[in-house]
This record gives structure tokens, sequence and C-alpha cells, in this order.
């Protein structure tokens, strides 16, 4: 049997590395992105490098209508789903001081981030069920390392991370065959963070193989975050190393 994924915010970044080096192991790839010629340029440049099954499946974590559609879509048409990628989200402006957002500003973030990754949870859970399917969240830690806090990201992580948590102790309470985690990847150089580079940063490539390598582990990681080794571990015992690391390096 091909495996099969879905993959949030797959037009470019992470989503789009992580399509990458999954059509090369063989998967067959369901290209989730908002904008219909972004989502196709993408499908055709991973044509282009010999990946054949891929195709675009329209998707905005701010459109409810776009994830029921799109899981109608794959319920009729790919069934046999076994895996989903929520990689899509949105920063919000990593440099401002948490008293100087607005309520809309955070707003935003989190209804991406938090409301629309649990559409996606809530939307395909029943077709990947049906398959021991797995859905992986790339996230983050909820409280910052260093220097490094962006204020309405790390809050919405950390309610992502909470939620995972949760559906993990349910879905294992329920017996629904369900694999759900996430992964911390660590620092990775996208347009997020405008390709930020130092000691702390990983290139896309190797930065998305610690997500295609956990996805691909053949292990149950129910309702764990993960940090980039995979390793499995509180979000403070992460925390308390990279402070550690900052420390040393500072």
């Amino acid at each position: 049997m091909t495996n099969k994924v879905l993959i949030t915010g797959a037009n470019k970044g992470i989503g789009f590395e992580s399509a990458r080096q999954l059509g090369h192991k063989g998967w067959y790839i369901l290209l989730g992105a908002r904008n219909e010629e972004r989502g196709l340029a993408a499908v055709q440049q991973l044509k282009n490098e010999g990946i054949a099954n891929v195709e675009w499946v329209q998707i905005d974590l701010n459109d409810l209508a776009s994830i029921t559609n799109a899981a109608a879509y794959i319920r009729e048409n790919h069934s046999d789903l076994n895996a989903l990628i929520n990689n899509a989200g949105i920063s919000g402006d990593m440099h401002k001081r948490p008293l100087d957002f607005t309520l809309d500003e955070l707003k935003a973030v989190t209804e991406v981030n938090v409301y629309g990754n649990f559409s996606m949870i809530k939307a395909f859970t029943p077709i990947l069920s049906k398959n021991q399917g797995k859905i992986l969240h790339v996230t983050l830690p909820g409280i910052g390392a260093g220097s490094f806090r962006p204020f309405a990201y790390m809050a919405s992580k950390a309610s992502l991370n909470s939620m995972i948590r949760n559906f993990g102790y349910d879905f294992k309470k329920n017996q629904i065959s369900v694999d759900i985690f996430g992964v911390m990847p660590g620092g990775i150089q996208t347009d997020l963070n405008d390709h930020m580079t130092g000691w702390m940063m990983r290139t896309l490539p190797e930065g998305t193989k610690s997500i295609v390598d956990v996805l691909t582990d053949g292990k149950s990681h129910q309702g764990k975050i993960l940090s980039r080794s995979g390793m499995a571990g509180s979000l403070t015992k992460h925390l308390l190393k990279q402070v550690n690391i900052f420390s040393k390096n500072k």
C-alpha cells in the first residue's frame, strides 16, 4: 500500500520540503495550500523533480468551509489517507513586546494556529482512524528560550501543545486509532523568520528531516511533544536544554 499524506501550508517552507522528502520516499502527496496558483506551481515543481504522485488540495485554516470541503474531497477520492502534517501557521510580529500587541493581532494568530488546527483534527480524524493514521503537528515550546520570545506565536503554540496532549489522552482512552503528536524541529531557516542564521538555526532540508524521520519511524508517539531529535519529554526539559545551550554560547 502506498503511504498517503496531506500537508497544510505545503506550497513553501517546511511544508514544501516535507512534501519533497516524503515524495522522494514514494509517498503520495496531497499538497495543501490556500492559493491555487501557488499550490499548482509547487505541485509542478515537485513533478519536475520526478515526484509523480502529487496533487494540490485547497485548504485555508482561516476558512472552515475550505477544511470541510477538503475533507469531503479526500474522503471521496483518497479514503486511504494515513497521515496528516498540520504545518500551516502564522507567527505574527515576532519582535513586538507583549503589551504592544492588539487583541485583533493576537486573535489572528490564534485563529490559524489553534482554531485552524483544531478544525483539521476534527475534520480528518474520522478518515485517518480507518487507516490507523497519524497526525503530526509542527510546533515549538510555549515558553521562550534566551532572547527568542515571540509572544503571539508562543502563546498560540502553547495552546496547540496542550490540545495535542489532550487529544492524545482521549484517543488512547477511547481507542481511536489515530496517533496524534507534535514535533519541535528547532530553529529552521524559512521566510517566517527572514531566513535567520546563527548557531541555533539549521537549513530547511536538515530541519525538515527531523519531522520526516519521526513521521516514518514506525513508532507510536500518542499525545507527545517531541524535540528535534525525536526524543519525547516534557516541554520544560526541552526548554531547559535550550536555555543551557544558549547560556554556554552567549
